[in-house]
C-alpha cells in the first residue's frame, strides 16, 4: 500500500480492526490482580508500548514498556505477563525475546495470525487491519487502538475510550489538517533538525513521529520527553531547529518558549485556549477520553506532514534505502 493511501485508509481500518480485536478479547485470559505486565516491542511497536504503559497504569494495571532489544543479551523475567507487539509478527528481536521468557504468560498482538511471533506465544490478538504501507500507517494506529481495548478489558475500566467514534474523529483530523498541511510542512522541510516532544501517552507520537519523519521525508529528527527536554536538550536550539510539540500540559508553555527563542514551532494539542502566533502553528485535535485514542489522533497530522515534505522532496515513500536483513524473520 502506498503511504498516502495508508494514511487515508485509517478511519475504515480502525472501524474494521475494532470488531476483530473485540472478538479476540473474549478468548484472552485476564491477568490476575497485581501481576506485572511488560509491553515488548521494537521500532514503531516499542513507541506504541511507551504510549500504552502509562495509560494502563492509570487504569490500575502494573504495566511497563520493555524494549525487545534489551532482552537479547539475557532473559528479562521481571514481569508475569508479556505482551509482544509486532504488526508483521516477524520482528526478529521480539520473537527472540518471547522465546527467552518461555514459561511466563505471553500474548502476541499482531496483524499476522500465522507469523513466527504467534508460534512462540501462548495466545494472540489479531489486528485484522489488512495491508499496510512500508512506513507504517494503518497497522500502527490499529495497534494503538488494540492496546487501548486490551487495557480497558484487563483493567475492568471499559468505556474510558469512545472507540466507536474514533474513525469519524480520525477522518475529521485528516480532512481538516490535510487542507492546510503545506504551510507547516514547509517549516519542517526548511529545518536543519526537527525535535519532537511529548509526555505520557503522547510519547507514542513523539517516538513514532520522529521515526516516521525520518523514514518518509528523510528529515533529521530527535524524540524527547517533555520534562527531560527542559534539562539540557534545549541548549542548541536556534532558528534552524523546528519543534514539533504534542500535548496540552507543560507542552503549551514549552511551545511558546521555543517560539520566542526563534524556533519555528508546531503544537499538536486538544487545548482550545492556544492560538496561532508568529512562528507558532497550532493543530487542534478533538477531545477524547482515552489516552490511546488521543495517541491515534496525534500521529495523523505527523503522517500528513511526512507525506507533504516527502512530496516536496520527490520521495515516493514506497520502501527503504538501507534495509537490514536480520530484522525480519520469514513466515513458515
Amino acid at each position: 500500500m502506498h503511504f498516502p493511501d495508508g494514511i487515508a485508509a485509517q478511519p475504515d481500518v480502525l472501524a474494521r480492526s475494532r470488531e476483530t480485536v473485540t472478538a479476540a478479547l473474549d478468548r484472552l485470559a485476564v491477568p490476575r490482580p497485581g501481576q506485572v505486565i511488560a509491553l515488548v516491542g521494537i521500532g514503531a511497536s516499542e513507541y506504541a508500548a511507551h504510549g500504552a504503559a502509562p495509560a494502563w497504569r492509570a487504569a490500575g494495571l502494573r504495566a511497563f514498556p520493555l524494549p525487545a532489544s534489551e532482552m537479547l543479551a539475557a532473559a528479562d523475567l521481571s514481569a508475569d505477563v508479556y505482551v509482544a507487539i509486532s504488526e508483521s509478527g516477524r520482528s526478529a528481536e521480539t520473537v527472540k525475546a518471547m522465546e527467552a521468557v518461555s514459561g511466563r504468560t505471553t500474548v502476541a498482538l499482531t496483524n499476522e495470525p500465522g507469523s513466527p511471533l504467534t508460534e512462540v506465544t501462548d495466545g494472540s490478538v489479531h489486528l485484522g487491519s489488512g495491508p499496510d504501507s512500508a512506513v507504517y500507517t494503518t497497522g500502527y494506529t490499529a495497534t494503538l487502538q488494540a492496546l487501548g481495548l486490551i487495557g480497558e478489558r484487563w483493567s475492568g475500566h471499559g468505556g474510558d475510550g469512545d472507540w466507536s467514534a474514533l474513525p469519524d474523529l480520525a477522518q475529521r483530523v485528516l480532512d481538516d489538517f490535510g487542507a492546510v498541511v503545506d504551510a507547516p510542512a514547509s517549516v519542517l522541510d526548511a529545518a536543519r533538525i526537527v525535535d519532537v516532544v511529548a509526555s505520557g501517552s503522547g510519547n507514542a507520537a513523539a517516538g513514532e513521529g520522529a521515526l516516521l519523519l525520518r523514514e518518509s521525508a528523510h528529515l533529521h529528527t530527535a524524540a524527547h520527553e517533555t520534562r527531560n527536554y527542559l534539562h539540557g536538550p534545549m541548549e542548541p536550539l536556534d532558528a534552524q531547529t523546528a519543534c514539533l510539540i504534542i500535548g496540552g500540559g507543560r507542552e503549551v508553555k514549552l511551545a511558546q518558549d521555543v517560539r520566542a527563542l526563534g524556533c519555528p514551532t508546531i503544537l499538536i494539542t486538544t487545548r482550545e485556549d492556544v492560538r496561532d502566533t508568529a512562528g507558532l502553528t497550532v493543530v487542534r485535535l478533538p477531545r477524547v477520553r482515552s489516552p490511546l485514542a488521543r495517541a491515534v489522533l496525534e500521529i495523523l497530522p505527523i503522517q500528513l506532514l511526512g507525506w507533504s515534505v516527502a512530496s516536496r522532496r520527490g520521495l515516493r515513500v514506497d520502501g527503504f534505502r538501507h534495509r537490514q536483513h536480520d530484522t525480519k524473520l520469514e513466515s513458515a
